[in-house]
């Protein structure tokens, strides 16, 4: 199990404390938790294919939170306008719309 999987499967028990009559704070935390889960799971997927398996741990400690967000905004812009021009439906589409949600995700659960 990944820290990422760890951290999304925390985040949702966090959502469900206190059920039916949730806390703000627990909701809270569970909302900062799914966000590290997946600044977690881009750092590995970023870092899976590097090249010197024993220097991806260190690879992935150059990730900064605030560059993140900044790339995904940015990323985001591009796809709306890209979403714009009204694209044929098809993989690139496709692929679009899910990087959109998780760039998305990124910046709104920050």
């Amino acid at each position: 199990m990944s820290r990422a999987d760890d951290l999304l499967r925390l985040a949702e028990e966090l959502s469900n404390l206190h059920a039916p009559h949730r806390r703000q704070v627990d909701l809270s935390r569970a909302v900062s938790t799914a966000y590290y889960a997946l600044f977690h799971l881009l750092i590995s997927e970023a870092t899976a294919n590097w090249a010197h398996e024993s220097l991806r741990h260190t690879l992935g400690r150059i990730f900064e939170h605030g560059k993140m967000k900044s790339a995904c905004e940015t990323r985001i812009s591009e796809l709306n306008s890209y979403f714009e021009s009204n694209p044929p439906t098809g993989r690139e589409r496709t692929v679009s719309i899910h990087l959109h949600t998780i760039a998305n995700t990124f910046v709104q659960t920050q």
